[in-house]
């Protein structure tokens, strides 16, 4: 056929349990963008979160799916995970070959199957038409661990068991050509084989493929738009972020929910959390996309110094002498949102006159007057000092419960990591739009950073950082850690990496530039480059001794001259 390229690898090379070279993608590349993080018992697989689960576990599960909706039913079920999941790294396996071919990229779903020890995969044939971007492929795998938990859970079984995996090949396969694609398990290590051996066809090719891909759960005329919903989905398809504009979309991140149920509601709703959480954001977006949208949303400060100016600003004041009547701004608001934020500081006179507004629906001028009705909703934003202050009698108990009607606590972001890949996704396209600068991506270690880093000044402070990130990697870059790096925030994020042995390595292990045995390792495999070691070397030296390059020297055990010409040589190519 025209324009097919076939890469093919014989059936004896499979069997003979030697590992595949013929992936392409490096699995030291993958396994870099694995980060743990045992304290905030988080795993990322590049922007994803992961968790581990025993085999044991998985068999258990099967079982009682199986004894509970029947073999059909349950074999839908877990083929429709797999096709969540192979939808999800179709998209990791994107942005880890950013600059390969669509076969390259394709070759990296079998090392992330390794890596999230699924299986081993070995390819025996792989055939792509550059034309039409049909695949036919066929592979084997090894060490299934669904095809363990079958056997552990029910037994030796008469069909192929690895429903999960197959749903996962389809999936991630047909995200990547466009069309569907359709594996089946022909071999079945179940069955007794000696391993799992697939066969991938476009649908279209497959007889009699209705009846089989409805067992697999997948609908073969959607099932690359399935794949694309997947993908549409992780940038927040139906309730999108972007629809409802900058200012909002952060705080929007995993709080649709709440948004949905007090939008279209009038009472008071309080806001808690610490500082730079976005609950200015949420309020707004609460008015944005409430029924009051079209009314006027304003947005006050109570930890303001002066208390009579806020009060007169609020609530305006009767005329008084030559001083002419002037109506506050609530009583302006007319169908409006009136935003609080840190109402834990209002003076007990301006806690009083809060109160009646909500309480009644009034308020009063100062210097006297009648009562003026007014039509607007308070939303309260408050830190954990409003609590404080209600125990120890400064701020009124009755007002805390009018405010508190409906409560909303928003955790610190530390405490939400699962949302940082929307946010720092939504950040880093909005300044790269605001500052017309596009941007290719993160980094490995930068979304590393990103992920493990504490966050004390909350999505305040990602902001600012993907801000500064975006305009230091300049036009068509990729934002490396140092672009996130600022002096005022020298603390360094606590996670593991992963070392050459696949082991955990803390980050208070011995550097790994110092470890003769991880060289040694570079070396065998033809990685260790002597320039770039002696260069890293040169530059540590200097920083540890603060600029000065002749204890820099001392410390390398060199000469002054010679450091100062490796220096400027490793500046010149850093420049």
């Amino acid at each position: 056929m025209p324009g097919k390229k076939p890469v093919n690898r014989t059936r004896k090379e499979a069997k003979s349990g030697r590992p595949s070279d013929s992936f392409g993608v490096e699995v030291e590349d993958l396994s870099a963008r694995l980060h743990f993080n045992p304290r905030d018992a988080h795993i990322w697989l590049g922007a994803e979160r992961m968790m581990l689960m025993h085999v044991e576990a998985f068999a258990v599960m099967r079982q009682e799916l199986i004894d509970r909706l029947g073999v059909e039913e349950a074999r839908r079920v877990f083929a429709r995970i797999g096709a969540t999941a192979g939808a999800r790294d179709a998209d990791i396996a994107r942005k880890a070959s950013p600059h390969a071919g669509a076969l390259e990229a394709f070759k990296t779903g079998p090392r992330l199957h390794a890596i999230e020890g699924i299986c081993a995969p070995e390819e025996l044939k792989l055939e792509v038409d550059a034309q039409t971007g049909l695949l036919t492929g066929e592979w084997i795998w090894r060490n299934s661990a669904e095809a363990e938990a079958h056997l552990r859970a029910m037994g030796p079984s008469g069909e192929p068991v690895c429903w999960t995996m197959l749903g996962y090949a389809s999936a991630y396969s047909s995200a990547f050509m466009g069309h569907p694609i359709i594996f089946r398990e022909v071999e079945c290590r179940a069955m007794g084989a000696p391993h799992c051996r697939t066969i991938a066809k476009p649908a279209a090719l497959w007889e009699a493929d209705e009846e089989q891909s409805r067992s697999l759960g997948l609908e073969l005329a959607h099932c690359s738009d399935d794949c694309a919903k997947v993908a549409r989905d992780e940038h927040g398809a139906v309730d999108t972020l972007e629809a409802w504009g900058d200012a909002e979309a952060e705080a929007l991140a995993g709080r649709m929910t709440i948004v949905k149920r007090l939008m279209r509601l009038d009472e008071p709703v309080l806001l808690l959390g610490e500082r730079g959480v976005g609950k200015e954001r949420l309020a707004r977006a609460l008015h944005r996309l409430g029924h009051r949208s079209a009314g006027p949303l304003l947005a006050i400060h109570c930890g303001r110094s002066d208390a009579l100016d806020l009060e007169l600003e609020l609530f305006g004041r009767e005329k008084q002498g030559d001083q002419p009547a002037r109506p506050g701004k609530i009583e302006r608001l007319k169908g409006g949102t009136l935003v609080l934020d840190e109402v834990e500081a209002l003076s007990p006179r301006l806690q009083a006159r809060l109160l009646q507004l909500l309480a009644e629906g009034t308020v009063e001028r100062s210097g006297g007057g009648q009562p003026r009705p007014c039509d607007v909703r308070v939303i309260a934003c408050a830190t954990g000092r409003l609590q404080q202050a209600v125990g120890e009698g400064l701020f009124r108990t009755d007002l805390f419960y009018r405010l508190g009607m409906f409560p909303v606590l928003l955790p610190p972001l530390r405490e939400r990591r699962e949302e940082l890949p929307r946010l720092i996704r939504h950040f880093t396209q909005h300044f790269a739009r605001r500052y017309d600068r596009p941007i290719l991506g993160l980094s490995r270690e930068a979304m590393g950073y990103l992920l493990a880093h504490d966050y004390p000044g909350n999505i305040v402070e990602l902001e600012a950082m993907l801000g500064r990130a975006v305009v230091m990697a300049g036009e068509g870059g990729i934002i490396q850690i140092s672009h996130l790096l600022s002096a005022a925030d020298p603390n360094p994020p606590s996670f593991f990496h992963i070392a050459e042995d696949g082991s955990l390595v803390h980050p208070a292990a011995p550097d790994a530039l110092l470890d003769l045995d991880t060289q040694t390792q570079q070396m065998i495999r033809g990685k260790f480059n002597i320039e770039s070691f002696e260069a890293e070397l040169v530059k540590r030296a200097v920083t540890q001794a603060q600029g000065n390059l002749s204890r820099a020297a001392r410390l390398l055990g060199i000469t002054r001259a010679q450091l100062a010409y490796r220096y400027a040589r490793v500046k010149g190519e850093t420049e």
